[in-house]
């Protein structure tokens, strides 16, 4: 049986031509003008343009509330009662609107915990309503019936989970395994994509391939690892669970033995480029893969629930929200991440890699020197520069 053609959900203007969307199967594609007027687009001033980011970011990070009753000791966003000046449903729409104006994809929804929100069902329809795919990251701790039905509003659900039985709670995360393991169950039962967030560290490192063999078992869409970062409450113990640079040097080529092994997609997050260039792959194909680091203020954007907005989740800024369709241009925050490639520094200024990778990730690099602009420390090549050891 052949499959259907892809149907663009929606398309917008780019310098090079535009970025259009497809549902069914889910992709977003970065195509050329004359791509463009084929789908019956008329020329832009975008065209006429040269810029190095994009007009809009393609999803949003958006957390809808800070309250969470987990606890969990390194939670990046600091996540417990929920702030003074969250958002009401309201300003969520308000905002989403804009956003969808703008030309955002994606928004992927979190918190804190997103479910302890009362009106977070009207506030996942509303999206729906407008034209943004939600998704959802949550705990699966608190997982019901109605929550299900949900979720399968959703593009694509992830439970965040850092291993499964008795290495559950190993990065200090607090909660149930068999609560997870439930909710993951009825999510592939109820036919909602459905993946995993995984947390790593130190702690957890030997213990990832188990995590894959059991998505696998789970027949799960996808696992993505995110590395430990230096954020929320996971400053105070980050050096504990930081990872050493065997693990960071190692990092890939066993997620790829892992993936293999058990014939699950597994994904990374861009703070583990570094891990990725380590082992020089072809630059020409990361280039086709679209493979790039820290994208924040180009494709990526955060927005904490009382509305301040930044390049990622694991950095701070004082901007809100409510100016970010006459602020995505001029912001000096996001202007800095836009400039990562052209302020590097050595050994990131000499490296190959450098378009592709971005020096790094920022959340640690402002951990270790409180400078925007520094190299990754954790990067392989950039730790053996400042210790003058020979690759």
């Amino acid at each position: 049986m052949m499959k259907p053609e892809p149907s663009i959900h929606r398309a917008r203007y780019e310098t090079f031509g535009g970025i259009v969307s497809s549902i069914s199967p889910p992709f977003l594609a970065w195509v050329d003008k004359d791509f463009m007027i084929e789908l019956g687009y008329e020329d832009s001033p975008l065209w006429k343009q040269e810029r190095n980011y994009l007009s809009a970011p393609t999803e949003v990070h958006f957390s809808v509330t800070n309250q969470c009753g987990q606890g969990c000791e390194g939670c990046y966003m600091d996540s417990g009662k929920a702030g003074d000046e969250e958002l009401s449903t309201d300003a969520l729409k308000t905002h989403f609107k804009t956003l969808r104006d703008m030309g955002v994809f994606h928004v992927a929804l979190g918190g804190g915990e997103a479910f302890n929100r009362p009106d977070f069902r009207e506030i996942v329809s509303w999206c729906k309503e407008i034209g943004l795919v939600p998704n959802l990251t949550c705990s699966g701790q608190i997982m019901s019936e109605d929550d299900i039905s949900i979720c399968k509003m959703m593009g694509q659900v992830n439970i965040s989970l850092d291993g499964i039985n008795e290495h559950y709670t190993i990065n200090g995360r607090k909660g149930d395994f068999k609560k997870a393991d439930q909710a993951i169950s009825a999510l592939v039962k109820a036919g909602v994509q459905t993946g995993i967030n995984c947390v790593v560290s130190g702690k957890n490192y030997p213990f990832l391939e188990e995590l894959v063999k059991y998505a696998s078992q789970k027949k799960l869409n996808e696992v993505e690892f995110l590395r430990y970062k230096p954020s929320g409450r996971g400053k105070t113990q980050y050096a504990d669970y930081r990872l050493t640079q065997n693990m960071m040097k190692e990092f890939y080529p066993r997620l790829l033995d892992f993936s293999r092994k058990y014939k699950q997609e597994v994904k990374m997050d861009c703070s583990f480029i570094p891990s990725l260039v380590w082992h020089k792959p072809p630059l020409e194909e990361l280039e086709k893969l679209a493979v790039v680091g820290c994208d924040g203020g180009n494709m990526l954007m955060s927005v904490k629930s009382n509305g301040l907005y930044a390049g990622c989740s694991f950095v701070e800024n004082n901007e809100h929200i409510a100016d970010i369709k006459e602020h995505w241009d001029s912001s000096v925050h996001f202007n800095k991440f836009r400039s990562l490639t052209k302020e590097a520094e050595e050994p990131c200024r000499s490296c190959d890699y450098l378009e592709i990778c971005r020096c790094g990730c920022r959340a640690v690099a402002l951990h270790a020197t409180k400078d925007f602009f520094a190299p990754d420390p954790e990067c392989p090549k950039v730790y053996n520069y400042h210790h003058k050891i020979l690759e």
